[in-house]
């Protein structure tokens, strides 16, 4: 299914992203709304100052991701309330920190805890991939 253009860069680097790992992996059938991808990397998660800068929250092992959102192991727990930037900085090669709305941080044993995020695109008003071909 072709995807659509996009001039939002986080779009781009998600869609980047997503599909470098469709061309790796072999594609398994999901009922979710977008295909999760196994990503299995390191990233790191932060906050973004009052001035602009990003700060590191913690470091974190990514373990799937979608156009929809990102799936990630900490070692703290974090509070899901808030938005924070994931820096794929050292995947890409270039400077790249994605907002999410986490949905979820929960315990899986000792102190390694899921953090489940929703990516955050700057024009909610654009459709998703796929969306305008599901309309049709």
């Amino acid at each position: 299914m072709p995807q659509p253009r996009s001039n939002d860069p986080l779009r781009r680097a998600i869609r980047k992203l997503v599909l470098g790992l469709e061309r790796r992996e072999q594609v398994r059938k999901e009922k979710r709304r977008y295909t999760r991808q196994p990503l299995n990397v390191p990233v790191r998660l932060c906050t973004k100052t009052g001035e602009g800068q990003y700060q590191t929250l913690c470091a974190a092992w990514a373990v799937d991701l979608s156009m929809g959102g990102i799936s990630c192991l900490v070692e703290q727990p974090l509070d899901p309330q808030y938005t924070i930037y994931v820096n794929f900085d050292e995947l890409l090669g270039h400077a790249c920190c994605i907002p999410i709305n986490m949905r979820r941080c929960q315990r899986l044993i000792g102190n390694v805890h899921q953090v489940n995020g929703q990516f955050v695109y700057e024009t909610e008003t654009e459709p998703h991939p796929g969306e305008e071909a599901e309309a049709a």
